[in-house]
């Protein structure tokens, strides 16, 4: 489904991302992990293509939609928006600018506000939400866009351990039960341990690490990270202790 060949980026004089070689299939789970500044973001940005390489190429297939959750989500909430309101931005992009929404289009944001499971808070502020629910609100207003890939930049950032968890298992029900490719950057792995199938570890002092889940183990974390993380399975999911 992408393609990053080669890609290099960065801000200024310094250069974040280096001759980054790897493909995002139809259908993945895939988590992009590291600290703060490593680069995360600024590869959501170049896939999305909100910033232009230095060097590469990011090749997407033909006719790609995505739907963004970025981390700094552009609404001001002095304004009154309601839920509704907000599911309906994303279908702007398809409707055309200046134009009235259709029944199609009202059809869709309600369907987006069921799979989102947020139908109850469609007549709400969006400034009355809980971070939690705002996060659905975003994820709804971009699966409205009916895209092929939905990207997410720190969806769990300030949220406590049941948003937290609530949020990761909606987007696994959108993977598997709606067949939806992910894209999900985290500084937080232990959160998205058990739910991303494949991962892309970025760290400015390293080479890019790509490994599934299921390679994960205590030597591959101890040279991502240059410090000893200990394993564990708990009730059959991993745990870093």
């Amino acid at each position: 489904m992408i393609h990053l060949h080669q890609l290099t980026a960065g801000y200024g004089g310094s250069k974040v991302i280096d001759k980054l070689e790897c493909r995002i299939e139809e259908n993945d789970f895939f988590g992009i992990v590291g600290p703060n500044g490593a680069g995360k973001s600024t590869l959501l940005r170049l896939i999305l293509g909100l910033q232009k390489p230095w060097r590469g190429q990011v090749i997407c297939y033909r006719g790609l939609r995505f739907g963004g959750c970025m981390q700094r989500i552009g609404i001001d909430e002095i304004f009154p928006f309601t839920v509704r309101e907000i599911v309906m931005m994303g279908r702007v992009s398809l409707i055309g600018p200046w134009k009235r929404p259709k029944s199609n289009d009202r059809e869709k944001v309600e369907e987006s506000l069921r799979i989102a499971e947020i139908s109850s808070l469609a007549g709400r502020r969006f400034n009355q939400l809980s971070g939690g629910q705002k996060q659905r609100t975003l994820i709804a207003r971009a699966l409205a866009a009916e895209p092929h890939c939905l990207v997410l930049d720190e969806p769990t950032n300030d949220l406590d351990i049941k948003g937290c968890r609530e949020l990761l298992h909606l987007l696994k029900k959108l993977h598997e039960e709606y067949k939806m490719t992910i894209i999900l950057v985290s500084h937080e792995l232990e959160r998205v341990l058990n739910y991303a199938e494949r991962f892309l570890f970025l760290n400015l002092d390293k080479e890019p690490v790509m490994v599934r889940r299921q390679e994960i183990d205590e030597a591959v974390l101890r040279n991502i990270f240059d410090f000893d993380l200990q394993l564990d399975k708990v009730n059959g999911k991993l745990a870093i202790l």
